[in-house]
């Protein structure tokens, strides 16, 4: 019926279309008179109606979104254990029918199981954040979330937090004892014992997760889980269509009407809640510099001659609003590259 040069057309009418299946309806608290469902089954029906090329909504495709759902709540699967996602399993086939008119029962049953472990997760990472880390010890950490299961039992859960955060902490404590050495015998330089250092290092990876669980108690409420569930659906159906909630649609109006000021380049979540550089835009001053790569994490921004703020743990949109600024102004970014190298480019 369509063909390949109509493509372009039909995402952005499909978007405009999600745009319209949203606002509709208001904003989503916690599916009062089954906004949740009216919200879900009219993205149901665009996908399927006037995508270019839509996958069956099946038992498959339900299976495919409980996946990929789970690891966008639980991003590094230290928060849920193993007898989370066996009481979830029910829901593994029966997300197909959410969609095709169905009541929304899959995303209450995750938030509430999420509202429960994340206290449990943060007093982990306190108790362990507590003491001192031993660096002398041989042990790995697998960083990768693909490469391993969800923590069994409680114990396991702990161990992997510990293992994490030796890691974030070891990173520190290394960067720390390089500038140390690189300042030694300037004029003002302390110097302070691997002791002293080890500590400093673990009382900034304290405050970063600390500002990480207060991000997600206040930003990570059912209904956002219910905007990343869709956002989910539709990026199964096809990885560039997405599905953007009132916040997000505000940023995209921004973008297209010209009228905002930022460095041209778009920014997405790393692993340990890192913020990275995703695309930069041609002709943009991110592109303009020859400094800022796709993969740079962005530790700090500041505007100006202010203080830098510390970006470790915010969420991508917020990070963002940081960033952007008045015309003409000057933004100054402190960015890890590829090869461990911290470069400040304005």
């Amino acid at each position: 019926m369509f063909s390949k040069k109509s493509l372009p057309l039909l995402i952005l009418v499909l978007v405009a279309g999600l745009f319209i299946a949203f606002r509709s309806f208001g904003t989503v608290n916690d599916n009062p008179t089954g906004r949740y469902e009216k919200i879900l089954h009219d993205v149901g029906e665009m996908i399927t109606a006037i995508h270019y090329s839509p996958k069956p909504i099946d038992d498959k495709f339900s299976k495919d979104i409980f996946k990929k759902y789970l690891l966008v709540v639980d991003q590094d699967k230290s928060v849920f254990l193993q007898s989370d996602i066996t009481e979830l399993k029910k829901y593994e086939t029966t997300l197909d029918d959410e969609i095709l008119g169905g009541q929304v029962k899959f995303v209450p049953a995750c938030s509430d199981l999420f509202k429960k472990r994340l206290p449990e997760a943060e007093k982990i990472c306190h108790d362990i954040l507590a003491q001192p880390f031993d660096f002398s010890k041989d042990e790995t950490f697998i960083a990768d979330p693909e490469k391993r299961d969800f923590p069994a039992t409680d114990a396991e859960r702990k161990n992997l937090w510990r293992q994490r955060l030796k890691y974030m902490t070891l990173e520190r404590y290394v960067s720390d004892v390089d500038a140390q050495e690189k300042n030694k015998g300037k004029a003002g330089a302390v110097t302070k014992s691997a002791e002293e250092l080890e500590k400093d290092a673990r009382a900034r990876i304290s405050k970063v997760w600390d500002r990480i669980f207060d991000n997600y108690k206040i930003k990570l409420t059912e209904a956002e889980l219910f905007n990343k569930y869709v956002n989910t659906i539709t990026q199964t159906m096809d990885p560039h269509t997405d599905y953007f909630p009132p916040v997000e649609k505000r940023s995209f109006d921004e973008e297209m009407s010209g009228k905002f000021y930022g460095i041209g380049a778009s920014l997405i979540g790393g692993e340990d809640n890192n913020i990275k550089i995703n695309t930069i835009i041609t002709g943009s001053p991110a592109w303009k510099s020859g400094e800022i790569k796709v993969g740079d994490i962005v530790q700090k921004v500041a505007q100006g001659d202010q203080e830098p703020v510390d970006l470790t743990g915010y969420f991508v949109t917020d990070a963002v609003k940081i960033i952007r600024g008045k015309k003409g102004t000057e933004v100054r970014l402190t960015l890890k590259k590829a090869d461990g190298s911290v470069k400040v480019v304005k």
